[in-house]
């Protein structure tokens, strides 16, 4: 009897080790797959961090770029030698341009540190001082033109010539990102005859209705 009985007590002994060898080996089976996914994921990060060619790549280009661009007064430069004029810089660094276009001179006033430049066609046109009915025809011609134009037109007075001189500005975005920029430039530049054509025609019609009255 004592015999059956020690049987009995080695057999369970054994089941109850069995299942717990089973489960540690289990947990031993989890635990490995939980340390090699989190190899897997320092590997996956640490590969995230390695240099990236194609970024460098990126990099490497934006700064070419950043380098080729020419600065708004260079630009300037060469735009006009690309549409064919001559041109003429004064001293400084940022000097005044002048260049002739068909014709008419003009002066530009612009640097490398700004996208603007201011252009100018100044002593178009005079008039005689003391001619007070024409200098009132010219004044209500500049203000037509002004509405229609994106150049603009002024006059100033030159007491000593005896003459009311016209003049005309413009200022223009110029930056390398503009498609087809000699093209933009020789657009801006035949606004101003279209002002002076406006300011002519306007005051010519002032003086037929003044004779018609």
């Amino acid at each position: 009897m004592e015999i059956i009985v020690i049987l009995l007590i080695v057999s369970v002994i054994a089941i109850y080790t069995n299942k717990y060898m089973s489960q540690w080996s289990q947990a031993e089976g989890e635990d490995k797959e939980q340390v090699q996914t989190a190899e897997t994921a320092c590997t996956v990060s640490y590969d995230q961090t390695k240099d990236n060619p194609e970024s460098d790549q990126n990099v490497n280009r934006e700064t070419k770029d950043m380098e080729e661009k020419k600065g708004t007064r260079d630009l300037f430069l060469e735009t006009l030698t690309q549409v064919g004029c001559q041109y003429e810089v004064g001293e400084g660094e940022n000097g005044d341009i002048t260049f002739a276009y068909q014709g008419e001179y003009f002066l530009v006033r612009t640097s490398n540190s700004i996208r603007f430049v201011h252009i100018y066609d100044t002593h178009w046109g005079h008039i005689e001082l003391y001619d007070i009915e024409e200098i009132s025809r010219l004044k209500k011609a500049i203000n037509a033109s002004n509405l229609d134009n994106s150049v603009t037109a002024v006059y100033t007075i030159d007491k000593t010539g005896g003459t009311v001189d016209v003049h005309c500005k413009s200022v223009i975005l110029f930056i390398q990102e503009i498609p087809d920029i000699s093209e933009y430039l020789r657009l801006e530049l035949n606004e101003f005859f279209r002002v002076h054509e406006k300011i002519n025609l306007e005051m010519a019609k002032l003086r037929e209705m003044e004779t018609e009255k």
